[in-house]
Protein backbone atom coordinates (compact mmCIF):
# COMPACT_ATOMS: atom_id res chain seq x y z
CA UNK A 1 0.00 0.00 0.00
CA UNK A 2 1.10 3.53 -0.57
CA UNK A 3 0.61 6.03 2.26
CA UNK A 4 -2.75 7.34 0.99
CA UNK A 5 -4.16 3.81 0.57
CA UNK A 6 -3.03 2.78 4.05
CA UNK A 7 -4.60 5.89 5.58
CA UNK A 8 -7.84 5.13 3.72
CA UNK A 9 -7.91 1.54 4.98
CA UNK A 10 -7.27 2.61 8.58
CA UNK A 11 -10.07 5.19 8.57
CA UNK A 12 -12.73 2.59 7.80
CA UNK A 13 -14.44 1.91 11.07
CA UNK A 14 -18.15 1.70 11.91
CA UNK A 15 -20.64 2.41 9.16
CA UNK A 16 -21.10 1.66 5.51
CA UNK A 17 -18.83 2.76 2.67
CA UNK A 18 -18.57 2.35 -1.06
CA UNK A 19 -15.18 2.94 -2.62
CA UNK A 20 -15.12 3.48 -6.36
CA UNK A 21 -11.85 3.19 -8.20
CA UNK A 22 -10.50 2.23 -11.55
CA UNK A 23 -8.87 -1.07 -12.36
CA UNK A 24 -5.41 -1.31 -10.82
CA UNK A 25 -5.97 1.51 -8.32
CA UNK A 26 -5.38 -0.71 -5.27
CA UNK A 27 -8.95 -1.30 -4.11
CA UNK A 28 -8.27 -4.95 -3.25
CA UNK A 29 -5.14 -4.04 -1.30
CA UNK A 30 -7.07 -1.45 0.69
CA UNK A 31 -9.81 -3.99 1.43
CA UNK A 32 -7.32 -6.66 2.55
CA UNK A 33 -5.52 -4.14 4.73
CA UNK A 34 -8.82 -3.14 6.33
CA UNK A 35 -9.65 -6.79 7.03
CA UNK A 36 -6.29 -7.29 8.72
CA UNK A 37 -6.47 -4.00 10.62
CA UNK A 38 -10.08 -3.80 11.78
CA UNK A 39 -10.05 -6.75 14.20
CA UNK A 40 -6.96 -5.35 15.92
CA UNK A 41 -8.37 -1.85 16.36
CA UNK A 42 -12.03 -2.32 17.24
CA UNK A 43 -12.82 -4.72 20.11
CA UNK A 44 -16.42 -5.13 18.88
CA UNK A 45 -15.23 -6.51 15.54
CA UNK A 46 -14.53 -10.23 15.89
CA UNK A 47 -16.06 -11.90 12.83
CA UNK A 48 -15.10 -10.45 9.47
CA UNK A 49 -16.35 -11.69 6.11
CA UNK A 50 -14.44 -10.80 2.97
CA UNK A 51 -16.38 -11.86 -0.08
CA UNK A 52 -16.28 -11.50 -3.82
CA UNK A 53 -17.75 -13.17 -6.86
CA UNK A 54 -14.59 -14.57 -8.43
CA UNK A 55 -12.68 -17.60 -7.07
CA UNK A 56 -9.28 -16.39 -8.26
CA UNK A 57 -9.83 -13.07 -6.51
CA UNK A 58 -10.89 -14.91 -3.35
CA UNK A 59 -7.64 -16.89 -3.42
CA UNK A 60 -5.60 -13.72 -4.00
CA UNK A 61 -7.22 -11.94 -1.04
CA UNK A 62 -6.60 -14.99 1.13
CA UNK A 63 -2.91 -14.93 0.18
CA UNK A 64 -2.70 -11.20 1.00
CA UNK A 65 -4.20 -11.81 4.44
CA UNK A 66 -1.95 -14.80 5.07
CA UNK A 67 1.08 -12.66 4.27
CA UNK A 68 -0.16 -10.15 6.87
CA UNK A 69 -0.52 -13.02 9.39
CA UNK A 70 -4.19 -12.20 9.84
CA UNK A 71 -6.08 -14.58 12.15
CA UNK A 72 -8.27 -16.75 9.94
CA UNK A 73 -11.40 -18.76 10.67
CA UNK A 74 -15.05 -18.57 11.72
CA UNK A 75 -14.31 -16.34 14.72
CA UNK A 76 -11.81 -14.14 12.92
CA UNK A 77 -11.45 -13.21 9.25
CA UNK A 78 -12.95 -15.44 6.57
CA UNK A 79 -12.52 -15.05 2.82
CA UNK A 80 -15.41 -16.76 1.05
CA UNK A 81 -16.74 -16.50 -2.47
CA UNK A 82 -20.32 -15.34 -2.53
CA UNK A 83 -21.80 -18.60 -3.79
CA UNK A 84 -19.78 -20.65 -1.27
CA UNK A 85 -21.29 -18.37 1.38
CA UNK A 86 -24.78 -19.05 0.02
CA UNK A 87 -23.99 -22.76 0.11
CA UNK A 88 -23.15 -22.48 3.80
CA UNK A 89 -26.37 -20.62 4.48
CA UNK A 90 -28.61 -23.09 2.66
CA UNK A 91 -26.51 -26.10 3.74
CA UNK A 92 -25.96 -27.28 0.18
CA UNK A 93 -22.93 -27.43 -2.10
CA UNK A 94 -23.23 -24.84 -4.84
CA UNK A 95 -21.22 -25.51 -8.01
CA UNK A 96 -19.26 -22.56 -9.39
CA UNK A 97 -19.94 -23.23 -13.04
CA UNK A 98 -21.92 -25.31 -15.49
CA UNK A 99 -25.27 -24.10 -14.18
CA UNK A 100 -27.71 -21.67 -15.77
CA UNK A 101 -28.17 -18.21 -14.30
CA UNK A 102 -31.65 -19.19 -13.04
CA UNK A 103 -30.01 -21.75 -10.75
CA UNK A 104 -27.81 -19.10 -9.14
CA UNK A 105 -30.76 -16.74 -8.74
CA UNK A 106 -32.59 -19.54 -6.95
CA UNK A 107 -29.59 -20.11 -4.64
CA UNK A 108 -29.59 -16.42 -3.72
CA UNK A 109 -33.35 -16.48 -3.10
CA UNK A 110 -32.99 -19.54 -0.87
CA UNK A 111 -30.20 -17.83 1.11
CA UNK A 112 -32.39 -14.75 1.55
CA UNK A 113 -35.25 -16.97 2.75
CA UNK A 114 -33.06 -18.74 5.31
CA UNK A 115 -31.79 -15.43 6.71
CA UNK A 116 -35.38 -14.12 6.93
CA UNK A 117 -36.70 -17.32 8.55
CA UNK A 118 -37.49 -16.70 12.23
CA UNK A 119 -36.07 -20.07 13.29
CA UNK A 120 -33.31 -20.99 10.84
CA UNK A 121 -32.26 -17.39 10.19
CA UNK A 122 -31.26 -16.59 13.73
CA UNK A 123 -27.85 -18.22 13.31
CA UNK A 124 -27.17 -16.06 10.25
CA UNK A 125 -28.76 -12.66 10.95
CA UNK A 126 -26.07 -10.34 12.20
CA UNK A 127 -23.47 -13.12 12.12
CA UNK A 128 -20.62 -10.89 10.92
CA UNK A 129 -19.36 -7.74 12.59
CA UNK A 130 -17.85 -6.59 9.31
CA UNK A 131 -18.61 -7.49 5.70
CA UNK A 132 -16.03 -6.43 3.12
CA UNK A 133 -16.95 -6.85 -0.54
CA UNK A 134 -14.57 -6.77 -3.48
CA UNK A 135 -15.74 -6.22 -7.06
CA UNK A 136 -19.06 -4.93 -5.72
CA UNK A 137 -20.22 -3.94 -9.19
CA UNK A 138 -20.92 -7.63 -9.89
CA UNK A 139 -23.49 -8.04 -7.09
CA UNK A 140 -27.22 -7.97 -7.77
CA UNK A 141 -29.67 -6.26 -5.37
CA UNK A 142 -30.68 -9.69 -4.05
CA UNK A 143 -27.06 -10.56 -3.31
CA UNK A 144 -26.72 -7.27 -1.46
CA UNK A 145 -29.75 -8.20 0.67
CA UNK A 146 -28.07 -11.46 1.66
CA UNK A 147 -24.92 -9.65 2.76
CA UNK A 148 -26.81 -6.93 4.62
CA UNK A 149 -28.75 -9.64 6.47
CA UNK A 150 -25.46 -11.10 7.69
CA UNK A 151 -24.17 -7.77 9.01
CA UNK A 152 -24.46 -6.99 12.73
CA UNK A 153 -27.20 -4.31 12.96
CA UNK A 154 -25.72 -2.17 15.76
CA UNK A 155 -21.99 -2.01 15.10
CA UNK A 156 -21.60 -3.59 11.68
CA UNK A 157 -19.00 -2.34 9.25
CA UNK A 158 -19.68 -2.63 5.53
CA UNK A 159 -17.09 -1.71 2.93
CA UNK A 160 -17.68 -2.26 -0.76
CA UNK A 161 -14.98 -1.62 -3.33
CA UNK A 162 -15.94 -1.51 -6.96
CA UNK A 163 -15.09 -0.26 -10.41
CA UNK A 164 -18.30 1.09 -11.90
CA UNK A 165 -16.74 0.98 -15.36
CA UNK A 166 -16.09 -2.76 -15.18
CA UNK A 167 -18.95 -5.18 -14.75
CA UNK A 168 -18.04 -8.78 -15.44
CA UNK A 169 -21.12 -10.63 -14.24
CA UNK A 170 -24.02 -8.18 -13.94
CA UNK A 171 -25.19 -5.14 -15.85
CA UNK A 172 -25.96 -2.69 -13.04
CA UNK A 173 -24.34 -2.05 -9.68
CA UNK A 174 -26.64 -2.86 -6.78
CA UNK A 175 -24.87 -0.70 -4.19
CA UNK A 176 -26.25 2.70 -5.19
Amino acid sequence: LDQAQEQLARTFTAGKRIVNGSSGSGKTLVLAHQAAHITRCDPKIKRVLVTCFNLSLRNYIHRLLTAKQTPYGPDAVEVVSFFDLCGRIIAEKVPHSDEKSDYYQLVVEEARAVIADEVRGTIWRGHYDAVLVDEGQDFTPEMVEVLLGLLHPQHGVLTVVQDEQQSLYTENSAWK
